[in-house]
């Protein structure tokens, strides 16, 4: 995967384009509603918050609609298209394929793999439905459903899930892998768009990954590590990361695979509750990153990104053990015919597949604990220069970030994973 510089564009450059009118909805409107008339007002809200950040332009459509019979109803939906931006950016887009990829899992696959839990006598679904996608002059559009209509919601991603939302969302995570290891033994490899690798571009001449290096050692010296040199000195060099970060891919044939979500964090994680409290259903969102390989990187990226500080170390391998069980349970229930992974095994590509570890820490966990800041952007963590210094230095010592750091360096430590 190119430098993550990539992945986030700045929330107020956004620009809503001309094409997302009352002519655009009027075309899905007449195809989801028989008794459709016409649209009486059309609101258009940036779904995404203020100093959040993505590749992605979302929008919450709000639309009042009359029907034939004279009765007015309100409509909402998710709009997810392309910035212009990324559009324009040297065929950045294109390069890392996620819309065209986020589609096919839309269009195809999630519903697929659905379908191999209907046809055991289950109902199991993992994505909000999707009423519309089509790519028309290279831009690709999809109009999904409005999971907050059904009170699906995030949590706050500075606090993290708590046990009983890591377990529930840890079993959907392993419902999810299980499907996908069955749909491939179905139907054979999943296409070339969910095995393609790609390296961090350039990082041994990368000044930015030197800047964000020499900052983030810096600021581990004011963090109050003991024996911080320890751990100062085991920052990969930019050819150790690139290494390391390739050998993630290079997985053995023999080793058990699923489909990863490749982005698998709080955000991307919406619940909705039963009214006594308790969590009822479990959706997932954002499928640009799914990669073949394996599923260390989503448990790596979830409980290190994800986990409430009170729990990520301490119940980190009862986590393992929570997904494993039920990860079982549904290759069972699915007919899964090869042999089933063992416990032992997945503990093992944990530490085999660790760099996940250090690499959300590295990058991913920066942001995802900093609060709302609609001046925080990648640009300013990976520029050189006074500016990306001041910003990193900010977001390096940030106290929440601070305190996850402080157990989770000593805990990959433990286990080997800092020996680049």
């Amino acid at each position: 995967m190119p430098d993550n510089s990539n992945k986030f564009c700045a929330s107020n450059d956004v620009r809503i384009p001309d094409w997302i009118n009352e002519a655009y909805f009027k075309r899905l409107l007449k195809r989801e509603f028989r008794e459709f008339r016409r649209i009486l007002n059309l609101s258009i809200i940036p779904a995404i918050p203020p100093g959040e950040t993505y590749t992605s332009l979302l929008m919450r459509i709000v639309i009042d609609i009359e029907m034939k019979d004279g009765f007015s109803q309100q409509k909402s939906y998710i709009v997810k298209t392309m910035l212009d931006d990324a559009r324009g950016n040297g065929g950045f887009v294109n390069t890392l394929n996620i819309f065209p990829k986020e589609k096919m899992m839309y269009d195809t696959i999630i519903p697929q793999l659905e379908l191999l839990y209907e046809q055991a006598g289950l109902s199991v679904k993992f994505a909000p439905k999707c009423h519309w996608s089509e790519e028309i002059n290279g831009r690709i559009c999809m109009v999904q459903e409005d999971l907050q209509t059904k009170k699906y919601r995030n949590i706050s991603r500075l606090k993290g899930f708590d046990m009983a939302q890591m377990q529930r969302v840890l079993e959907k995570l392993a419902e999810f892998h299980a499907a996908s290891a069955v749909w491939r033994q179905r139907n054979g490899d999943f296409s070339e768009e969910f095995q393609r690798i790609y390296l961090p571009a350039n990082y041994n001449r990368s000044k930015s990954y030197q800047a964000r290096i020499q900052s983030y050692k810096t600021a581990m010296a004011s963090w109050g590590l003991q024996d911080h040199e320890h751990y100062v000195n085991r920052i990969p060099t930019a050819d150790q990361f690139v290494q390391a970060y390739a050998r993630c891919y290079s997985t053995s044939p023999h080793e058990f695979k699923v489909l990863n979500h490749g982005d698998f964090w709080s955000s991307n994680i919406m619940l909705n509750y039963t009214q006594s409290g308790d969590i009822n259903q479990v959706r997932f969102v954002d499928f640009q990153l799914c990669k073949w390989g394996s599923p260390a990187q989503d448990l790596w990226n979830f409980i290190i990104c994800s986990a409430r500080h009170s729990i990520r170390i301490q119940n980190f391998d009862f986590f393992v053990r929570i997904y494993h069980t039920h990860l079982v349970h549904c290759l069972k229930i699915l007919k899964y015919n090869e042999r089933m992974p063992m416990l032992r095994e997945l503990h093992m590509s944990m530490i085999k597949y660790g760099f996940w570890g250090y690499f959300t820490t590295f990058t991913h966990l920066v942001f995802i604990l900093l609060p709302v800041d609609t001046e925080a952007s990648l640009v300013k963590l990976t520029q050189p220069g006074e500016e990306g210094d001041q910003f990193r230095s900010k977001v390096y010592t940030n106290p929440l970030y601070v305190r996850a750091a402080l157990s989770i360096f000593p805990f990959l430590y433990r286990r080997g994973i800092l020996d680049f």
